[in-house]
């Protein structure tokens, strides 16, 4: 059975920011009480001959926020060039993200991870297909995705479909479980 679209139901969707404007968008949508959600990765720098290191986006400009597609249209309206939501093919509305490729980049990507991170881009490399796995423990337990080689080293692709791809190092093949 076919999901009917409704603009009221709450689900998650991407937000690509311009200007800069990712942590004014951010702080709008928190401030109204929606859930948002940047990834971010520490990046090390080298200045005054001191190690610092500062918070930046993993993937620039995109946010994503738990919302209805009503309430997104709208804010679109209110912020048309400061931002675009990720639509969907067949129209001008919001696209929503899969639940479990959310729960997934957000458990792969979640602050105080390692730094195993790296995005590879919008979709799926064009690599030999991987299986379908899920992690059964440790700090990504939960998180679902496709292993891929990629440079010699085995890695655990999260994608959400047409908007990030974040691929994993190595994960030891006992805390992995094949999906079918």
């Amino acid at each position: 059975m076919e999901k009917r679209y409704d603009p009221k139901a709450t689900r998650w969707y991407a937000v690509k920011t311009f200007y800069q404007k990712l942590f004014k968008i951010k702080q709008e949508l928190d401030e109204a009480g929606y859930r948002t959600y940047v990834a971010m990765r520490v990046e090390e720098i080298y200045k005054a001959g001191r190690l610092q290191y500062a918070e930046k986006p993993l993937v620039a400009s995109l946010l994503f926020v738990e919302c209805s597609a009503e309430f997104l249209m709208a804010f679109k309206r209110v912020h048309d060039s400061e931002m675009m939501f990720y639509s969907a093919a067949d129209a001008y509305r919001p696209a929503p993200i899969d639940d479990a490729q959310m729960r997934s980049f957000i458990l792969v990507t979640a602050p105080n991870r390692e730094t195993r991170i790296e995005f590879l881009g919008e979709s799926v490399p064009d690599f030999k297909r991987g299986e379908h796995v899920r992690v059964r423990d440790g700090i990504y337990k939960g998180s679902e995705g496709y292993i891929k080689k990629i440079k010699s080293d085995r890695k655990l692709l999260v994608e959400i479909t047409g908007i990030a791809v974040v691929a994993v190092s190595y994960i030891h093949p006992s805390l992995l479980e094949k999906i079918a």
